[in-house]
């Protein structure tokens, strides 16, 4: 489990280009928006200045100021995640699960981009009646929800390990330095300073404490009005 949680925080972009045009058709972030970031993957893509794969299946690997970025190519799409940290294995399993995924259901749209629907990119950012919206899915396939902000739950009638319960009371003094609220991205990095742990232990442990509940997400809306000064 703990290859979600290591996902997850290291994801910044996901990207989704239009093989033919190269042109970008999709994003979403999983931060804080840097436009810089993406304004220099677009156009190292439209310079082919990255090495993108040619053969539909295949995968590339590449840096950009100091990004990691791994691409699949698709039929008629590359899909990148842009990480700050070196993709693992399963990395390149979740991007090939969604790659396939994503051509399947919207194959018509990216066919006819260019002649039905003249170019309007906003086909794929409406909800469809059949289907699950497409950033749904992505917060759903890439745990995104594990990059929002959480809240200390209960821990009452629950059997935690002895080193998920260290991890829980170390959360809750950090959550309360931050006025209630954590990021598990910054709990992983201050575990690992204090704790003599291996990094896929730690996540082991933190994804434990948010599947028993232990760690409660706090949703965009809520923290809108609780924390503004994060959004």
């Amino acid at each position: 489990m703990s290859e979600y949680l290591s996902l997850a925080l290291s994801i910044e972009y996901i990207v989704i280009t239009h093989r033919e045009s190269r042109e970008i058709i999709y994003y979403k972030t999983a931060g804080d928006f840097d436009p810089d970031i993406l304004d220099m993957f677009r156009s190292s893509v439209q310079y082919e200045i990255l090495d993108l794969p040619s053969e539909e299946g295949e995968i590339e690997q590449a840096t950009l100021e100091g990004k990691y970025l791994i691409t699949r190519a698709g039929k008629l799409v590359w899909i990148t995640l842009i990480l700050k940290y070196k993709p693992i294995r399963f990395t390149r399993e979740i991007l090939k699960f969604f790659c396939k995924l994503f051509e399947n259901q919207y194959e018509r749209e990216i066919q006819e981009l260019y002649t039905k629907f003249e170019g309007d990119i906003s086909v794929f950012r409406k909800d469809p009646y059949s289907r699950q919206s497409l950033n749904k899915e992505m917060e759903d396939i890439f745990h995104l929800y594990l990059t929002l902000p959480f809240k200390i739950g209960s821990t009452r009638r629950k059997k935690l390990p002895p080193k998920a319960k260290k991890i829980y009371q170390f959360a809750k003094v950090l959550a309360h330095k931050e006025k209630g609220q954590i990021l598990l991205d910054n709990l992983f990095t201050e575990v690992s300073k204090s704790f003599k742990l291996s990094n896929e232990e730690i996540a082991d442990l933190i994804y434990a404490l948010v599947e028993t509940e232990a760690l409660l997400t706090i949703s965009k809306e809520e923290s809108k009005k609780k924390f503004p000064i994060h959004f």
